[in-house]
């Protein structure tokens, strides 16, 4: 599962929900607008998403019916112009073969079937495609309104069986058990209370297959809170927390940076801390340059513990040469803040609250902080438009030679090599070592 949605089982995932539809519940349908929906899936992507699933047919009560090509060309199309702009992985929400197959073809890796494989083809294909099969139970329940109301615990076991029998027909089709996950399908077909009985007892679910939980903007957040749908970010990521306490694996929401702080935290209390050490790079040429990098180092101790700091290098340009020499460090991270695209969102941050403005790529700057290592990692990560090791980390002296200070032995996964052994091509490159790690503390 790990190379269709990398870090699951190491972590909750967060996929963002993009509806290609005119009637979508949520009110955030984007119809054929194409590049408005990039736009938004681009932001989620940014935002921290570690998937998207793309839907063209609304599958909310009441909804007008998509004709099977309008469908196949808004989902196919929306899906493949995701894959030209977006890092992350791609999930179709359909339940039509034709148009499953399409997306899979256009770049989706995954496919959410809310029939709860009605169409015994979607299976067979996902299999072929070496895809990811989400089954959603939507099926009515046998059970009157009187017996649902009094016992809505007495959903639990229905959905089970229900979920058990879909999956046992995934796996004859072909596809490998571990590639098949399951939605209870928190308000298809549920009243509000069989919906959070649901999610109370979702341990029940979980012992089936990893489980997928979409409770964001429902109608039973709406029963217990009195808000319109544009009104429930606070209840959604209420009930995402307790979606993951409860033991889900993925977590479908359509506000990913309101919902992601609420995801850390019920991690951080269901696997506990994951801390990882982050090589940071600092930089800046306009104005009092080492004042600026010394509170760079300073607020990074916001974002965890600053364990080290190598001493400062003055730096040639390279790209741009008409403009002041540089001065560099690098820092040393423990950081909770695993996620690549998350930390590089706050370190941006960083840059901004000290001033950094905008101009052209290699010009002049007030501080720069890129993300350059992580200790340890032997794989290339790809977190949205973020990529780690930095993709320059191997031709530049000003950042190999205070990496060095810090890690000379740590590996860059790219070539293979040690910091010490990449530092050694870099030899002629205008930079040198002009203070020690005193600079920090040191005055000016």
């Amino acid at each position: 599962m790990l190379d269709i949605l990398p870090g699951f089982g190491r972590r909750t995932l967060v996929m963002g929900v993009l509806n290609a539809t005119d009637d979508s519940f949520s009110g955030d349908g984007y119809g054929g607008d194409v590049a408005a929906l990039v736009r938004r899936g681009s932001e989620m992507a940014r935002d921290g998403a570690d998937a998207l699933d793309v839907g063209a047919a609304s599958s909310r009560p009441g909804h007008a019916e998509v004709p099977p090509a309008e469908e196949l060309a808004r989902a196919s199309g929306a899906v493949a112009a995701l894959r030209a702009a977006v890092e992350v992985s791609i999930s179709i929400d359909s339940t039509r073969a034709d148009v499953v197959a399409a997306c899979l073809e256009a770049g989706a890796r995954v496919v959410n079937d809310v029939s709860c494989l009605a169409d015994g083809r979607l299976a067979a294909i996902a299999a072929a495609r070496g895809a990811a099969l989400i089954l959603v139970h939507t099926l009515p329940s046998a059970r009157t309104r009187t017996e649902r109301e009094a016992v809505p615990d007495g959903i639990v076991p229905i959905v089970r069986a229900d979920l058990a029998a879909a999956v046992d027909r995934a796996v004859e089709a072909g596809l490998p058990r571990e590639r098949v996950l399951v939605d209870p399908g928190l308000g298809f077909a549920k009243t509000a209370a069989e919906s959070f009985a649901l999610l109370r007892e979702l341990d029940e679910i979980r012992s089936l297959a990893p489980v997928v939980v979409g409770s964001s903007r429902k109608g039973h957040l709406g029963s217990v809170t009195g808000r319109r749908v544009d009104e429930r970010i606070f209840a959604g990521a209420a009930a995402a927390t307790a979606a993951i306490l409860g033991g889900a694996d993925v977590v479908r929401v359509h506000d990913v940076a309101g919902t992601l702080d609420a995801v850390r935290t019920a991690d951080a209390v269901r696997r506990g801390l994951v801390r990882r050490t982050a090589y940071v790079g600092l930089g800046a040429n306009v104005g009092d340059a080492r004042a600026t990098l010394r509170r760079a180092v300073a607020a990074l101790s916001r974002l965890g513990r600053v364990t080290a700091v190598s001493g400062l290098w003055r730096t040639e340009p390279m790209y741009v040469t008409d403009q002041p020499p540089f001065l560099n460090a690098v820092a040393s991270l423990e950081t909770s803040l695993a996620r690549p695209a998350v930390l590089v969102s706050e370190l941006k941050r960083i840059e901004r609250e000290l001033g950094r403005v905008e101009r052209d790529r290699y010009g002049p700057r007030e501080l720069d902080l890129d993300l350059l290592l992580y200790a340890g990692s032997r794989e290339v990560e790809r977190d949205g438009t973020v990529r780690v090791p930095h993709e320059r980390i191997a031709e530049r002296r000003f950042v190999l030679g205070p990496l060095a200070e810090l890690a000379p032995e740590a590996v860059d996964p790219c070539s293979g090599k040690t910091v010490r052994e990449l530092l050694a091509h870099v030899a002629d490159q205008g930079a040198e070592r002009v203070e020690g790690g005193e600079w920090t503390t040191a005055s000016s």
